[in-house]
């Protein structure tokens, strides 16, 4: 190789590695980063991206969401419950449905003592078991009472505690929501069975005779499967002098009948006593508690 030959390869090689430096010198200057090359496929590779944690309700199972109804009080007995099945709904037993003549005499304790003794009295005198419908303010105040009664033979009823109106019709008072009247039947529940040591289920009395579909399905999940109502008042409680009181009960006497009366001292159902449990007999009837005859 001649030297001019040996001279032009050199001058060449020169001229590369000057530009090969240029290039190096722009590339690591214009602030964009050259990017990752894949050897084998000779293809640019993205960066991976970050790692994000998920929340932690994602890590667990999730509950399809239901929508939450407001469901008014007046609508609780109709409407499909959550919480179970509902017990069903309390029977309304105004009469019972017999061929023989016997009656049950029913007498509601809610307010004052009243005539409750004489009442007491004329019964064990005429050996009559009678029902009564206890509420629990009476049975707090009138423990010997309500011993007494047990004693000689005569049911309880469960009357409420205070008695209040279930519905609010009576008394104006609004309905009561479902949870109060579970408290107004177990409180008297619990009075009663500790003073008497007798459960009054499953006969329950409505105050005032105030009810509808929603109290009878309340006082069921409660375990009342009767709600007792009347086919006579004697309407003592209204005023009715007692001449009026016996010859009303007599005249509307019928196989199966329940009468009402109230051992208040502002009714004279207790000075009828004597007169109608006499008449009734003299017409063939006997006497039974509500339990009685529902057996």
């Amino acid at each position: 190789m001649t030297k001019a030959a040996t001279a032009r390869i050199g001058r060449g090689v020169l001229l590369l590695l000057a530009a090969a430096l240029v290039l190096l010198v722009a590339g690591g200057c214009s602030g964009t980063p050259a990017p990752t090359v894949d050897v084998a496929s000779s293809t640019a590779v993205p960066t991976a991206a970050p790692t994000v944690p998920l929340p932690t309700a994602t890590a667990t199972a999730i509950t399809p969401a239901v929508a939450s109804v407001a469901i008014p009080d007046a609508q609780r007995a109709v409407l499909p419950s959550t919480a179970g099945p509902r017990a069903g709904a309390a029977r309304v037993v105004d009469r019972f449905g017999v061929a023989r003549r016997e009656v049950a005499l029913t007498f509601d304790a809610g307010a004052d003592v009243g005539y409750a003794a004489e009442i007491l009295d004329t019964l064990s005198r005429q050996q009559v078991v009678a029902s009564f419908g206890m509420t629990g303010v009476w049975a707090e105040r009138n423990p010997a009472l309500v011993r007494r009664m047990v004693d000689e033979g005569h049911q309880l009823m469960n009357h409420t505690y205070d008695h209040s109106s279930f519905t609010g019709v009576s008394t104006r008072a609004g309905a009561m929501p479902p949870s109060r009247r579970r408290e107004q039947i177990e409180r008297t529940e619990a009075i009663v069975r500790s003073i008497a040591g007798v459960d009054m289920r499953p006969y329950f009395r409505p105050p005032y005779g105030d009810y509808d579909t929603t109290v009878n399905a309340d006082i069921a999940d409660s375990g009342y499967r009767f709600n007792v109502m009347w086919t006579v008042d004697s309407l003592g409680w209204n005023g009715l002098p007692a001449g009026g009181i016996v010859q009303r009960c007599l005249q509307r006497a019928t196989p199966g009948a329940i009468f009402v009366f109230h051992v208040g001292a502002a009714s004279q159902d207790a000075a009828a006593l004597s007169a109608i449990i006499e008449g009734l007999r003299r017409d063939g009837y006997t006497f039974a508690t509500v339990r009685q005859m529902d057996g």
